[in-house]
């Protein structure tokens, strides 16, 4: 789908995330890099096997997703609890699953330099990396590499958009409270920057997804309720958004 925004022409695909579509206003532009980052257990691993599962199925775009903390069969097992059945798509060669432990990390980026072969001779057009940890096992920011780290990164999502690829990345990170939320080296060297996160309501907690910013397209900025079931992660993006409650809650107390 290509949209006209000023002179411009953005060329956006879809998601395969339920109603992130909508927030991005019609999709995510293509061969972009986009990093989803957030506490644990808010839905960033769901949110990239969607990317590429449905980008698959339902939109003939072949994807890889790498996995750096689970096994593939975890990942295979987890995916059909979410109605995702990765090893159908698999079997068709629409979908590619690598597995880099950690654990056995060797030789820098050029450990993986086999994906652009990989990419170029099945006609990938999805990368899902989970997660960005990967780089800062191989990085570590701790021992002073700081500006490696970054340019590791940098030159492994140039080489992504070189190959056509649209990539995502999942991010851990501590403090996810929007309003005190601290912005880090990450946050500016991804064209996409989304925040997934927790909130209070009464005696429950509730997720909820922002979208930071999406560099070169047009997005909502506000922040909206997440459901995870078994047919997945799913934005509630018809609901009334979150800003709009709080003021209207605001109202009340000061009537």
């Amino acid at each position: 789908m290509i949209i006209k925004k000023g002179d411009m022409m953005v060329e956006k695909i879809k998601t395969g995330i339920s109603g992130l579509d909508q927030i991005l206003k019609g999709g995510l532009r293509k061969n972009s890099s986009i990093l989803i980052t957030g506490a644990p257990g808010t839905g960033k691993t769901i949110m990239a096997l969607q990317f590429i599962y449905y980008g698959a199925k339902k939109y003939n775009e072949n994807g890889i997703f790498i996995a750096t903390e689970e096994s593939l069969s975890d990942l295979r097992a987890n995916a059909k609890n979410f109605n995702m059945d990765f090893e159908s798509m698999e079997k068709k060669g629409k979908i590619f699953l690598v597995e880099k432990p950690l654990t056995t990390l060797k030789g820098g980026i050029a450990s993986i330099t086999g994906l652009l072969d990989l990419i170029k001779k099945k006609n990938i057009k999805r990368v899902a990396l989970d997660s960005l940890i990967f780089f800062e096992y191989l990085y570590p920011r701790h021992d002073g590499n700081t500006i490696e780290f970054r340019r590791q990164v940098m030159m492994f999502i140039q080489k992504m958009k070189k190959a056509g690829v649209t990539f995502l990345v999942s991010s851990e990170r501590k403090v996810t409270d929007l309003d005190r939320l601290e912005y880090e080296m990450m946050d500016f060297v991804f064209e996409g920057f989304i925040i997934l996160s927790r909130v209070r309501k009464g005696s429950y907690f509730e997720r909820i997804l922002t979208v930071a910013k999406i560099r070169g397209q047009d997005h909502s900025l506000d922040v909206y309720p997440i459901t995870i079931d078994n047919k997945g992660l799913r934005i509630l993006y018809d609901q009334v958004p979150f800003s709009l409650v709080e003021k209207e809650e605001e109202k009340q107390e000061f009537k």
